[in-house]
């Protein structure tokens, strides 16, 4: 169960765009109404992983053609989460806050190529039918249980300390312009990231 969790703990708490999002909103609005995005975060990502499990992912895998479909789906709607975040200008008690909604982040974990990707290598690498199918496929989801909500909580966590040095208007408006920037680039790394492995 180590080298599950391990690997599953790191894949969970590197920077990535759910991650940026998570501290992101945390510095907004605070870490209470940034439990939604937790969740979405949650149970978007282990809707994928059991998917996968399942066999699905063999699919994605033998059709190119899906895999690019997600991927341009996902840039697209990267790129709309990060127009949001760039022109967040407030804090929560202001009018124009655009806070993110469970709905917007399960659906962007559906088709994040990171979160597909982790899941098949997962799958691939772990399910090796030392023990029952049903046994390890426990294992590898209680480990990505664990890594997922421990890694949420923790960035969101770090996004709601960040709050108390972010306290104007002029502040803020550069830290979620930044961050959108960050996000908008995450995207494009996790592309090359992802082509190397699925190469290798």
């Amino acid at each position: 169960m180590a080298p599950i969790l391990t690997f599953a703990m790191t894949a969970a708490i590197t920077p990535g765009p759910n991650n940026i999002i998570l501290s992101t909103n945390a510095v907004n609005f605070g870490f209470r109404k940034t439990i939604p995005l937790i969740l979405g975060v949650f149970f978007g990502f282990l809707s994928v992983l059991t998917l996968c499990l399942l066999g699905i992912g063999e699919i994605y895998k033998s059709f190119p053609a899906i895999a690019i479909i997600l991927k341009i789906i996902a840039v697209l709607f990267l790129s709309y989460l990060s127009f949001k975040i760039f022109t967040s200008s407030s804090f929560s008690n202001e009018k124009n806050s655009k806070n993110f909604t469970f709905k917007d982040i399960y659906f962007f974990q559906i088709i994040n190529p990171k979160g597909v990707t982790i899941s098949m290598s997962s799958s691939a690498i772990f399910i090796q039918n030392k023990f029952p199918y049903e046994v390890e496929f426990i294992l590898i989801f209680i480990c990505f249980v664990i890594s997922t909500s421990t890694s949420a909580v923790v960035w969101a966590a770090i996004g709601h300390s960040f709050r108390k040095y972010l306290n104007d208007q002029k502040k803020i408006i550069y830290f979620n312009r930044t961050m959108a920037l960050l996000l908008l680039c995450s995207i494009f790394v996790i592309m090359i990231w992802i082509t190397a492995i699925l190469n290798y």
